[in-house]
Order: structure tokens, then sequence, then C-alpha cells
């Protein structure tokens, strides 16, 4: 009889339990590992929330829900295939341990990146839709328009040269540079 709460309960995603509580299937999706290079499994989890003042409320499961609550004062105890088991505590309130996955089931995935140099693919730039071949070209044209031809560097370097040496022979003579020659006469 209980059989009955799985298939609808995964098929719904949740299940509303009167005098008991409501159950709801909640899915984690698949996570990106940039560190280890692998995608996780998405999980699924179960939640159960206790009964919150609505047990006046009827639906398909009301009679399902009677005879599990007089069990759980009976046995303290109800398992749900596929579900998960029910426990009454000491207290009286109702707590929910759901079923555990077999691990093997969730094994993460290898995702390597993979780049194919000769294939043309799309891609964002800003808000700009572009290529990787155009984004190419106007990277090497931009690259080809800027470079340094080695004859302004020489310049620059012998002008360096040249200030330098001035600013030795000023430093060493000073700045009278007829002083030392006889006057003509």
């Amino acid at each position: 009889m209980y059989d009955l709460i799985a298939p609808a309960f995964f098929q719904k995603k949740f299940c509303r339990l009167p005098g008991i509580g409501q159950l709801t299937l909640i899915t984690i999706p698949a996570e990106f590992d940039f560190q280890n290079k692998q995608i996780l499994a998405p999980v699924q989890r179960i939640d159960f929330t206790p009964k919150s003042g609505d047990e006046n409320m009827y639906n398909e499961f009301s009679a399902i829900s009677e005879l599990m609550k007089k069990k759980l004062d009976g046995e303290g105890t109800i398992k749900l295939a596929g579900i998960g088991v029910f426990y009454k505590e000491i207290d009286g309130n109702i707590r929910f341990e759901p079923v555990v996955l077999n691990p093997v089931f969730l094994q993460p995935v290898s995702a390597i990146r993979t780049i194919r140099q000769d294939a043309e693919h799309n891609m964002m730039v800003g808000d700009k839709k572009t290529t990787n071949v155009e984004m190419t070209e106007f990277l090497n044209e931009e690259a080809s328009a800027t470079p340094l031809d080695s004859w302004y560097i020489s310049a620059i370097v012998l002008g360096l040269v040249g200030v330098g040496v001035l600013a030795i022979y000023v430093y060493q003579n000073g700045w009278n540079l007829l002083g030392n020659c006889a006057p003509v006469v």
C-alpha cells in the first residue's frame, strides 16, 4: 500500500501527507569543477517538512496517511521503498531519513576542453559577436601596424649618447667654450 507513494512523489516532485508533513524532491544541477577538470553529477535530495496545520486537508494520500500515523504510533518507524524511513521521536515529532543513493551512480565525469586551432567558431568580444578567424586577423593587423623600426631605435640611442657626451663636457669645462683659446688680433 505504501508503494503507491513513491511513483506519485517522483512524478510530481512533491507529496503532501496530511497529518504527517510534505516530502519535496530538490534537484541540484550538475556543476563544473575547474580545478579538477570534472563535471560533477546532478544530485537529487528529498526534504521533509513536518505537518503544518493541514490535518483537515484531504488528498489522494489521506487514507494512507491515517494508516501511516497509526503505524508510527504503534511501531515507531515506517519504511517507504525508494524514498526513506519515517521515525517518531520520544517527544512525538516525526523525523525522516531519506534513502542514500549509492555513490557509484554519482561519479564525476572528466571534462577537458578541446581547442582546435584551424576550426572556425563563434565568440563574444564585449557585446560584439565575431569569430576566432576575424579576431586573429584583427589582432595581427593591429600588431603589424605599430612596430618600431630599427632605425628609430638606433637614432634614439645615438641621440642619448650625444646628449650624455655633451653633459660630461659641460660638467668638466663649464659653459665657456671659447675660454681656452688665444685672442685673435
